[in-house]
């Protein structure tokens, strides 16, 4: 639970400051864009001001930054769409033909201003007609891409150390959290092992006290809640011995999981046909796993017992064991009242209990699937449910 919360932090934070850094990436290359832009059109109005004849100075505006002229040519065209003249600042009377249909193809456009490759263009009107002018910007265009590289590589690593980050400032956020989930483990294991010595021996007095004075409904109500109260106990301490990472209380051996599965469902049939329920088990065979048979069987027996007591009169409970590649699948299904949507992801939390009233009667503490889900993450599996509610549910439990 910790190293989740951990892990949402530490993502929530990534994603914010990834966000930031992302609009600070964008203006950056925003504002370089439009600046570019700018420029480029300062130096298109200035040639056609000049009727595209270039100054000679390095102070004019179209001059670029590696210390010649960037390529420019200019079309002058009549109202009755003749060539009056083409200039340019360099010789391209070898390219006359494609520089006129390059100016025809932007007239035809009907566009004013625009790019065609690395050359951008605009067209002004004059007294003699129209002029085209061509600018190229393949100079301002490997500038602003490698901008865009150099921002990018900058977001890339500055995504990086945000993580590292994030992975710091989650942990020393979540200590606090961690140092008092780690008290409460010590203090449910503490107090379910102190708790476990007077139960017993209430229990005990209980007996002697019946063997002499025989049946009494008060007695009887002291024992009964007393086995309520040690079965409490006894989930508590499972859950803590769970909860520890480093106790080796599970005894890993290989065994077969179709007879473990078998051995314990099979016995639940005489209690489902006194209730009048439907219950089947399908376990695929010669299915081995390598784990701890007892914690499988109590993943086992919390589920099919919860199928039972929630499956409602003439219900349908079924056990299914398959595999799947690597993969055993466990499915115990139940008819009945099944779970609403917004509550499924709550089931698993400890102490959850959907219908208080429901559960009272049952004899429920809601730690079943706590434990459950505990034992199959111990197996790096995992426990899901699914549900139409008022019809069905099916918990899945992979291992």
């Amino acid at each position: 639970m910790i190293k989740r919360l951990q892990h949402k932090i530490a993502a929530i934070i990534t994603c914010l400051m990834a966000a930031v850094l992302l609009i600070i990436v964008f203006t950056i290359n925003a504002i370089a864009q439009g600046q570019s832009n700018e420029r480029i059109n300062t130096k298109l109005n200035r040639i056609a001001e000049r009727d595209g004849n270039i100054a000679s100075t390095r102070i004019d505006p179209y001059f670029d930054e590696n210390g010649s002229y960037a390529e420019t040519f200019s079309v002058m065209i009549n109202y009755n769409n003749e060539v009056l003249g083409i200039v340019s600042n360099r010789d391209v009377l070898q390219l006359a033909d494609q520089i006129i249909s390059l100016a025809d193809d932007v007239l035809k456009s009907g566009s004013t201003n625009g790019r065609i490759g690395n050359m951008a263009y605009s067209v002004h009107d004059r007294s003699y007609g129209r002029i085209v002018v061509f600018l190229d910007v393949s100079a301002e265009r490997q500038n602003n891409e490698n901008l865009m590289m150099i921002t990018g590589i900058i977001f890339a690593v500055g995504i990086i150390v945000l993580m590292i980050i994030a992975i710091l400032l989650s942990k020393w956020l979540v200590r606090p959290v961690k140092e008092t989930f780690d008290k409460q483990k010590v203090f449910i294991s503490d107090a379910s092992h102190e708790l476990k010595t007077p139960l017993a021996v209430i229990s005990a007095n209980v007996d002697v006290l019946q063997s002499e004075i025989g049946e009494n409904k008060w007695l009887e109500y002291i024992s009964s809640e007393t086995m309520r109260m040690s079965e409490l106990v006894n989930e508590l301490l499972s859950l803590a011995r769970l909860d520890d990472k480093n106790s080796s209380s599970l005894n890993m051996s290989d065994f077969s999981l179709t007879d473990l599965v078998l051995q314990t469902a099979l016995p639940f049939e005489s209690r489902m046909f006194e209730s009048g329920k439907k219950f089947t088990v399908e376990a695929d065979e010669n299915i081995d796993y390598h784990g701890d048979q007892s914690a499988i069987r109590h993943i086992l027996t919390i589920l099919i017992d919860n199928a039972e007591k929630y499956s409602g009169e003439n219900g349908e409970i079924s056990v299914k064991l398959t595999k799947h590649g690597a993969k055993r699948i466990i499915e115990v299904f139940n008819t009945g009242r099944g779970i609403p949507q917004d509550k499924l992801d709550k089931v698993f939390e400890r102490f959850y209990r959907e219908d208080e009233v429901r559960n009272s009667k049952s004899g429920g503490y809601g730690l079943g699937l706590s434990i459950a889900k505990s034992i199959a993450e111990a197996h790096r599996g995992s426990i899901t449910v699914q549900s139409e509610y008022g019809k069905w549910v099916c918990f899945t439990v992979a291992l």
